[in-house]
C-alpha cells in the first residue's frame, strides 16, 4: 500500500454533468482552486494535471484544496455506473494513493418517505468495501475507514427534509433540493413557476426537471442549463438556503472535509 508523502488524492464520484457542475462551484465556494482560473491561456495551456502528471479529461474536473490535497470530481453517466468505478478506483489504490471516495446520488425517494429503502449505492457499499478490505470499518458518521485510516469512503444522497408543495417535485433528487433553497430565499419566484407550471396546455407527466429549467429559463436563461447549478452557489442567499439542507443530510460535512477544512 502507498506511503504517506506520496502523491494522492480524493476522488467524488456523481452520477452526471449537473452534479459535477454543481460540486465544482461548491468546492470552490469552500476556496477550492480551479487550475483553470489562474491559467493564463496566452502563456500556458489549460490543462489540468493530477498529483501524478496526468491529465484531467473525459469530462473530469480536477481542484486543489485549501491544504495542497488533490479532488477529482468525475461524472459516472448514470447512478449504475458508480459502484463499478468505485471498485476500478479503489482497486488502483496500491498504486495511485486514494484518500478520499465519494459517492454521490439522488436519494430517488418520494418526499416524505423517511424510512424507505435506501438506494441501491449505499445498500451495496458495504461488500464492495469488503472486497478490498476485510478488516474496513465504519465510523459514527456511517464512513468506510480503509487500511487503517489510509482511506475513507462517504456516500452523499441528495435529499431534503422540506414537506411536498406545488412548488417542488416530489422526488428526492439534487434538483429538489436546489427548488427548495430558491424557495426559500425567494417564494415569489417559486410562485411565478408554481403558477406557470399550472397554466400549460397538455402538460407532460411531472418531471423534477421541469422545476429546475423553469427556474433557469426564467431568472439564469443567459447562463444555460448546466451553468445554471454553478449560478445558485453564486447567489448568497439562495448558497446560505443549500448549506442548511445540505448540512442536515450530512453532504455539507464531506464537503468541508474535502476542502481540507
Amino acid at each position: 500500500m502507498s506511503q504517506p508523502g506520496e502523491p494522492c488524492e480524493s476522488v467524488i464520484l456523481c452520477e452526471g454533468y449537473h452534479d459535477r457542475a454543481f460540486w465544482a462551484e461548491w468546492l470552490k465556494k469552500l476556496r477550492c482552486v480551479d487550475p483553470r482560473d489562474t491559467a493564463q491561456p496566452m502563456l500556458e495551456p489549460l490543462d489540468v494535471r493530477d498529483p501524478w502528471g496526468g491529465r484531467v479529461i473525459r469530462g473530469q474536473f480536477g481542484f486543489w484544496n485549501s491544504k495542497g490535497a488533490f479532488i477529482r470530481v468525475q461524472p459516472c453517466d448514470g447512478k449504475g455506473n458508480l459502484l463499478p468505478e468505485a471498485r476500478r478506483r479503489l482497486r488502483a489504490r496500491s498504486d495511485r494513493r486514494l484518500a478520499h471516495l465519494v459517492l454521490c446520488v439522488d436519494a430517488d425517494l418520494p418526499a416524505g418517505l423517511s424510512n424507505g429503502p435506501a438506494p441501491p449505492t449505499s445498500a451495496n457499499l458495504a461488500p464492495v468495501v469488503r472486497e478490498f478490505d476485510e478488516q474496513s470499518r465504519q465510523n459514527d458518521d456511517g464512513e468506510w475507514i480503509l487500511d487503517n485510516g489510509g482511506t475513507l469512503v462517504s456516500h452523499v444522497c441528495w435529499r431534503t427534509d422540506d414537506p411536498s408543495a406545488d412548488a417542488l417535485p416530489e422526488t428526492q433528487t439534487l434538483e429538489r433540493l436546489i427548488c427548495a433553497a430558491i424557495a426559500a430565499a425567494y417564494p415569489a419566484r417559486s410562485s411565478a413557476v408554481t403558477a406557470w407550471l399550472r397554466s400549460r396546455p397538455d402538460p407532460p407527466a411531472p418531471s423534477v426537471k421541469e422545476f429546475s429549467w423553469s427556474h433557469m429559463a426564467g431568472w439564469y436563461a443567459e447562463h444555460g442549463c448546466e451553468d445554471f447549478y454553478r449560478q445558485v452557489w453564486r447567489d448568497d442567499a439562495i448558497a446560505a438556503q443549500l448549506r442548511e439542507r445540505l448540512t442536515a443530510c450530512g453532504a455539507w460535512r464531506v464537503a468541508a472535509a474535502l476542502a481540507g477544512g
